[in-house]
């Protein structure tokens, strides 16, 4: 197995990125440009553009997402020490040595995401909005971003969504802790 790349350390948190992260990446901007280009029109050339913008867009914004987790989580007193890109989703990575903690611990490090991505797509649905009447890459990848951020990780997160071993969303997180507040 390939070792993550080390990107960079902020906050006490370090950022990875596997080779299939990368590869992910890669692959989304070329969808994109192929979405942009046959949604919007776009020529082939603004539409590389835009489809490149969009994958940077979705690492920027997951990124975001996962930060809005180290943060509460440091409230919590429980900081999270990494995250890894092993796909279009980061992990967050906590200590191997914490010990068995609170469900509610659980739910303020889960609840720490969802609301940046939100507020980020709530702040850039205007500006997609009237972008678009501008056309262009950057319009697009505009109104790209404010969807990714206000549907996909901003309220999709919350969807219970869990599938051991490939993806468990924050709703999930919620879910399942807060059933152990109400069960005893």
């Amino acid at each position: 197995m390939l070792r993550p790349i080390p990107l960079f350390s902020l906050l006490g948190v370090q950022t990875t990125i596997t080779p299939l992260g990368i590869a992910s990446f890669v692959i989304a901007a070329g969808g994109l440009a192929g979405l942009a280009n046959a949604w919007s029109g776009l020529p082939v050339g603004q539409a590389l553009l835009g489809g490149a913008l969009g994958a940077l867009a979705m690492f920027i914004s997951e990124w975001l997402h996962q930060m809005g987790h180290a943060v509460a989580a440091r409230r919590t007193g429980y900081p999270m020490r990494a995250m890894q890109f092993g796909s279009l989703l980061a992990v967050s990575q906590y200590p191997a040595d914490e010990p068995e903690l609170p469900a509610r611990t659980h739910i303020q490090r889960a609840l720490g995401g969802f609301w940046i991505n939100l507020l980020i797509g709530l702040f850039l649905a205007p500006y997609a909005f009237f972008a678009a009447f501008q056309g262009g890459a950057v319009a697009w990848a505009i109104g790209f971003t404010a969807f990714y951020n206000g549907i996909v990780l901003g309220l999709g997160a919350l969807a219970p969504i869990d599938l051991p071993g490939v993806l468990t969303t924050d709703g999930a997180t919620l879910l399942r802790y807060w059933r152990k507040t109400t069960d005893g």
